[in-house]
């Protein structure tokens, strides 16, 4: 992978696979599905709510969206060539430059049927349901969504780092993650790093 941030988000969704527990298989909606915005309970987990309160800096994601549906203002390109089975890197800009860069699926051949699945915030001008990257710590985090349904603890260049992953993950061979879930990994001091949204079959 000569490309970067592929190569990181990889290894982060790799670094949760042993986080997934096992439980009963259950039916997932279509992943162009959209719903309306939900308001989430203190304290619990609502994947419907949290996919629908993702905020970028100062613009409205759901996952999973359609690229052709963006936010007005909000414009996309498609980076290198196809990487996997309809799966290309996609960058999305609005009038002050990149905002996002994240993994568009569906896109054979650039297709404008494509969209995206999961998104990962890591700025202090964005958010997932009020839990801000470089600003929200795990005190927050376990107040707005409550304990989490697995943790890791893992090394990251001699730095001691953790993760809380919510939700459900199924562990595949390939690289598109498959599941409704959220993950959240900490920094050293127990301080958000980033917020990675996933919603697909």
């Amino acid at each position: 992978m000569k490309n970067k941030f592929l190569a990181a988000v990889l290894c982060f969704s790799f670094l949760i696979v042993p986080l997934c527990s096992c439980g009963k298989n259950k039916n997932i909606e279509s992943e162009q599905s959209i719903v309306s915005s939900a308001v989430m309970e203190e304290g619990t987990f609502d994947i419907e709510a949290i996919r629908t309160n993702i905020n970028i800096k100062g613009h409205k994601f759901t996952v999973p969206q359609k690229l052709s549906e963006l936010e007005e203002g909000l414009k996309y390109e498609f980076v290198d060539e196809e990487f996997d089975d309809g799966l290309y890197m996609v960058e999305i800009f609005d009038e002050n430059g990149l905002i996002l860069k994240s993994i568009a699926t569906n896109a054979h051949k650039k297709s404008k049927k494509a969209f995206l699945y999961n998104v990962s915030v890591e700025d202090s001008d964005s958010d997932v349901a009020g839990i801000v990257p470089l600003v929200s710590t795990k005190e927050d985090v376990l107040k707005q969504f409550g304990a989490p349904d697995d943790k890791v603890s893992y090394d990251d260049s001699g730095e001691k780092k953790e993760a809380y992953k919510y939700g459900v993950y199924e562990p595949r061979e390939d690289f598109k993650s498959k599941g409704r879930f959220m993950t959240i990994g900490f920094n050293s001091s127990d301080v958000v790093e980033v917020i990675t949204v996933n919603y697909s079959e």
